[in-house]
């Protein structure tokens, strides 16, 4: 009887690591950008972040993420930012058609042109241009961008253009005139476009065409650790060879974000600031005079 019973607890982990290999069987790589392995709602594996360069953050575990799933909100919160360009580098051994996959999620800034970078593959190859994230779907919202390629022969194709490559797959977030590159997690998968995992559709609370919500002041001082204020336009940087909305950019300085118009100020027609003084002084001169009538 208890030989039975082991038999049936060996068979079943079995089944379960074999129902986990076979959901992970296309996923060649995956990892949780600035944060650590996760298993996501559909069986990728995704492994801690294996590079140091530039900050890892986790200010977005503040807010939860729409579009993302319960199991998948923490591969939208954690993220690895750089002051300057960086990038990852992706084992790939075999031929074939595969697709990338960004996630990013705007955690920060309540506003569009505030963050704008770009993503290349290989050096040579410009997969995603001038990426708004905000501008796109708004603030605490999921977004993946899918990139598409082919090897054959030692050639990357992507875009209809070639390049070579080896064994490994260069994905650079590049620096430009507006904040900092970004990423929170990526996937390499083997197959097409139409195999990917995809997010819920937008709706119309997750749309980045509503009002956006005004940061509080204690969400931008909680920030003061994992990233830097935005510049002021007066102080950013110049990228003619850049059109403008198009590129990111360094913070300069630790300046208030701006997402709107400023508040009305409540006690602009406000005179008790004066009335006040006024009253304390005929209360202490009438009584004086009085005191001073009867001597």
């Amino acid at each position: 009887m208890w030989l039975l019973y082991k038999v049936n607890v060996v068979a079943i982990l079995l089944i379960i690591q074999l129902h986990t290999v076979l959901s992970d069987s296309r996923v060649l790589y995956a990892v949780n950008a600035g944060g650590a392995s996760h298993v996501d709602s559909n069986g990728i594996n995704f492994l801690a972040d294996p590079i140091s360069v530039g900050t890892e953050s986790d200010f977005g575990t503040r807010l939860p993420i729409r579009r993302a799933a319960g199991d998948d909100q923490i591969l939208y919160q954690t993220e690895r930012w750089h002051e300057h360009s960086f990038h990852y580098t992706i084992p790939v051994h075999d031929d074939g058609d595969f697709v990338l996959v960004l996630k990013f999620a705007e955690v920060y800034f309540y506003g569009p042109d505030m963050k704008v970078f770009d993503v290349k593959l290989n050096d040579q190859h410009m997969v995603v241009k001038d990426l708004d994230i905000f501008n796109l779907v708004g603030n605490s919202v999921a977004y993946d961008e899918i990139i598409p390629f082919s090897i054959k022969k030692g050639k990357l194709s992507v875009n209809g253009e070639f390049s070579t490559i080896s064994t490994q797959l260069k994905v650079e977030f590049v620096k430009g005139a507006r904040d900092n590159p970004k990423i929170c997690a990526f996937y390499l998968m083997k197959g097409n476009p139409e195999d990917v995992y995809r997010l819920p559709e937008l709706t119309q609370e997750g749309s980045a065409t509503l009002q956006p919500k005004t940061p509080t002041a204690t969400a931008e001082s909680d920030e003061d650790e994992d990233e830097d204020f935005p510049p002021n336009s007066d102080s950013q940087s110049s990228s003619s060879s850049q059109k403008d909305g198009g590129s990111s950019g360094a913070r300069i300085g630790r300046k208030e974000v701006k997402s709107g118009r400023p508040a009305d100020d409540p006690y602009k027609d406000d005179h008790t600031s004066l009335i006040i003084p006024i009253v304390i002084s005929l209360s202490v001169f009438v009584p004086t005079v009085l005191f001073m009538c009867r001597l």
